[in-house]
């Protein structure tokens, strides 16, 4: 039996991640080979109960060791593990599981990440050490690809690929008016999605979107704000609703949700204005027509990928911006969906190349 060592933001509560996790599962297990997979996650017991897998704790430094030792491929993956945006804690975390990983002579693959932006000169020199022993890199948009460029690796095994969670499916649509009706919401073919997070450098993003969902209220529409990583996302959505003028016309998800879930709700939404990067994901799986709201690199990359025509800075707008960008979408929704279904299905195909690299390697 094969042995494999997941390790990611895992265990943490984030829609994205926990899809990712999903996502590289799901994938593997569709394989019907003979591998035994164990994750790193902050919750060890929810990880195994949910996925059905084996878990560690990613704290637990004896542990971890252990868990390297004992694998016969470490995987780096997905999302934007290697970054110093965040933190450099983080990014050294990250650098030490690899760095480990080869010390024991383990095979690496740096699966589909979202790597940059590194701006201290010594974190990108740790960064740089680690990726070039790596066994391959995939990367999920060009723009990683190119900063690893200029890093000046040397590694010849790098390819861009796509993020894993193009690959999952939306629940079926009896489980999605289930989900519904247990949150007391009534959907209609006029409801318009927002997922969005706090970001400090936009403090008075919430006033700007409260404005413009007043303003989509009185153009006949509803809005479901849909928040991603609770508690955070769930309080930050909920002191946007309140500075709104009309509640009856503006809810909000309060639940917990799987990315499967989520495409579920989407594909009820007519439109969404999408800050999260997986939030923006599961729109083009769910053919959703999406207006970005960008606030970092990650999602520039993925409106670039999918080829979306209406899209505002976070930093730097005026609501009479965005709602002109929202108008533009509903008057061309047709044409949205035929040209995010066509980028949506090309990177399908490519996300797919991440688990055949993944079985390359193993068989090595």
């Amino acid at each position: 039996m094969k042995k494999i060592l997941l390790s990611g933001y895992f265990g943490f509560d984030n829609s994205g991640d926990d899809a990712i996790l999903k996502a590289m599962v799901e994938d593997f297990k569709k394989l019907n080979r003979d591998i035994e997979i164990r994750v790193l996650s902050k919750n060890p017991h929810k990880t195994q109960k949910t996925y059905e897998v084996l878990a560690s704790d990613r704290f637990n430094f004896f542990n971890v060791l252990g868990e390297i030792k004992n694998t016969d491929l470490f995987i780096s993956g997905g999302g934007s593990l290697l970054q110093d945006i965040t933190s450099t804690r983080s990014l050294l975390y990250y650098l030490f599981l690899i760095f480990t990983a080869k010390f024991f002579g383990k095979k690496v693959y740096v699966y589909a990440n979202g790597i940059g932006p590194i701006d201290r000169p010594f974190n990108r020199f740790l960064t740089k050490k680690a990726l070039e022993g790596a066994g391959f890199i995939t990367l999920r948009d060009q723009n990683s690809y190119n900063f690893v460029k200029k890093l000046g690796l040397k590694n010849k095994n790098i390819k861009v690929t796509a993020d894993p969670v193009f690959t999952l499916e939306s629940i079926s649509e009896d489980e999605t008016l289930k989900i519904f009706a247990d949150e007391g919401i009534e959907i209609n073919n006029k409801t318009i999605g927002i997922c969005v997070r706090e970001w400090k450098k936009a403090p008075d993003l919430k006033e700007k979107l409260a404005r413009v969902c007043d303003t989509l209220v009185l153009m006949g529409y509803d809005v479901l704000l849909v928040p991603f990583h609770l508690p955070k996302d769930h309080i930050y959505s909920m002191d946007l609703i309140n500075l709104c003028l009309n509640h009856d016309h503006i809810k909000m998800v309060t639940k917990t949700y799987s990315a499967r879930q989520l495409m579920g709700i989407f594909k009820k939404l007519k439109l969404i204005l999408a800050m999260r990067l997986h939030s923006i994901i599961y729109a083009s799986v769910s053919n959703l027509p999406i207006v970005g709201l960008i606030y970092d690199p990650k999602v520039t990359a993925m409106i670039e990928q999918l080829e979306i025509k209406e899209y505002i800075d976070v930093e730097n707008f005026k609501e009479e911006e965005l709602l002109e960008k929202v108008k533009s979408a509903l008057l061309n929704l047709g044409e949205r969906k035929k040209e995010l279904y066509k980028n949506t299905e090309n990177i399908k195909e490519k996300s797919k190349e991440n688990i055949e690299i993944a079985i390359k390697l193993l068989e090595k």
